[in-house]
This record gives structure tokens, C-alpha cells and sequence, in this order.
């Protein structure tokens, strides 16, 4: 009955112990694809942003151009 006692205890403290580290790791998992969501989420921001840019600049050209164009 004791080795019973003993066997019972020793697997509610591993269960204890991997139920810990399970979560311990999915905290971490979970953080990790948060902090990546937030990254990609700025990438994205700052691509915007540039397309913008980009797409502002080569209109400019092309009135200048088109200024040059029929000035001339």
C-alpha cells in the first residue's frame, strides 16, 4: 500500500511538472507570435507607407514631365 501511496504522489508531481512546462512554453510560443503578428503588422505599415511615397514621387514626374512636355 505505501509503494501505492508513493507511486500516486510521484506521478501527480510530474503530472505537475509537465502541466507547468507545457505552459510555460506556450506562454512563450504565444508571446513570440505576438511580438512576429507585430513585426509583420509594421512591416506592413511601413510598406504602405512607402508604396505611397513611391506612388506620390512618380506621379511628380510625370506632371513635371508632362509640364516640360508642353512647354516645350
Amino acid at each position: 500500500m505505501r509503494s501505492l501511496v508513493i507511486a500516486f504522489s510521484a506521478g501527480v508531481i510530474v503530472g505537475a511538472l509537465v502541466t507547468w512546462e507545457a505552459a510555460r512554453r506556450w506562454e512563450r510560443a504565444a508571446w513570440a507570435w505576438s511580438w512576429a503578428a507585430a513585426w509583420i503588422a509594421e512591416a506592413a505599415w511601413l510598406a504602405g507607407q512607402a508604396a505611397g511615397w513611391i506612388t506620390m514621387v512618380v506621379v511628380t514626374l510625370a506632371i513635371a514631365g508632362a509640364v516640360v512636355w508642353l512647354a516645350l
